[in-house]
């Protein structure tokens, strides 16, 4: 990687790229409905495995669980702020 390479991509048109990102998701969920997420999820998911089959490990799993807690924990207070009276 070289300066040029860096300054290629940093001009790259990002707009023209969340585009097509949004139309082809659009796209293949139209197509597939809510199942095309998990098949996406389900193949990242086996391609992290093959390049760190470790992953996740304890550690990992033991911040994503409190990164679960603390989002369950401010739906709760949104979800009290909404209440009527």
């Amino acid at each position: 990687m070289n300066a040029s390479d860096i300054k290629d991509y940093a001009q790259r048109d990002w707009a023209g790229i969340a585009a097509l990102d949004q139309s082809y998701w659009t796209e293949r969920y139209r197509k597939q409905g809510p199942g095309a997420g998990w098949q996406a999820a389900a193949a990242l998911r086996q391609h992290v495995k093959s390049v760190r089959p470790e992953w996740p490990d304890a550690a990992a799993r033991a911040a994503d669980f409190q990164h679960h807690v603390r989002f369950k924990q401010l739906l709760d207070r949104a979800a009290h702020g909404l209440k009527p009276g």
